[in-house]
């Protein structure tokens, strides 16, 4: 495939990507938040992906594909991984060399996706449509989907007051076009699918915070607290959606 020239955003994802983030500190920070939700999380990406089984398939994004497809056992008859970093993009293929999936890695922008009408039947990725312009980004995606396709994606969301103070603080552990999902960006993706989203992390945020000052081990009765309270209030008042910090979105091409 030629080089393609690409979008002006895409072109500094990729030179911030190509020289590296700093993420350590930021996951740190929030061990003991996320500790209860990741063990849900890969628990409902393993049922989703089911799907993906000898399906045409296409990631956005080029390592997701272990954790949710490879160490699921699960292995699509085609999977096309994209990425505008070469960086990344060479991680992806290292990383396949020892594996028994056998992906095809692609330099490209998700913006303007070089792929035919309706070539995959599901297109997933881990925390990338927050680094996208999100209008012609979906409305690529809806377009190499095959009718009743799949999405699967897992974002940050914008509201989450501690979540908000913490990106401020790590600067160099994200670009500086990136854009946690908006209200507005949620109202997009429901234009183009029908949806469901898994919201993660509420109180859990701020009592992680304290559980890390006291335990070392995020597996405690503060953090299962937190984690029960914020089912219940994600059942019992949907106002209080957006401000959790995650959200685990699966969709159908409508």
């Amino acid at each position: 495939m030629e080089q393609q020239k690409f979008s002006e955003l895409g072109e500094r994802e990729r030179e911030r990507y190509n020289e590296g983030l700093e993420r350590e500190g930021y996951a740190k920070f929030f061990k003991h938040c996320r500790h209860f939700y990741i063990r849900r999380r890969y628990g409902l990406i393993k049922e989703m992906m089911q799907f993906a089984q000898d399906k045409k398939v296409l990631e956005i994004g080029s390592t997701a594909w272990q954790g949710w497809l490879e160490n699921n056992s699960i292995f699509p008859a085609s999977l096309t991984c994209i990425n505008i970093s070469d960086a990344e993009l060479q991680a992806g293929i290292d990383s396949a060399v020892s594996s028994n999936s056998r992906p095809d890695f692609i330099l490209m922008d998700a913006h303007e996706l070089q792929f035919e009408d309706q070539t995959f039947d599901m297109v997933y990725g881990d925390a990338i449509l927050h680094h996208l312009n999100m209008a012609p980004a979906l409305n690529e995606i809806y377009r190499v989907l095959k009718p009743n396709g799949k999405i699967l994606f897992v974002e940050p969301l914008d509201m989450n007051p501690v979540g908000r103070l913490v990106r401020s603080l790590t600067k160099k552990a994200r670009t500086a076009d990136e854009q946690p999902l908006r209200v507005c960006d949620i109202a997009e993706i429901n234009k183009h699918f029908e949806t469901r989203f898994f919201y993660e992390e509420f109180l859990s945020v701020p009592i992680g915070v304290l559980s890390g000052m006291i335990f070392k081990n995020p597996s405690n009765s503060m953090m299962r607290f937190a984690f029960r309270a914020d089912q219940f209030l994600d059942r019992n008042f949907e106002w209080l959606r957006n401000w959790f910090r995650h959200a685990l979105i699966s969709g159908t091409r409508r």
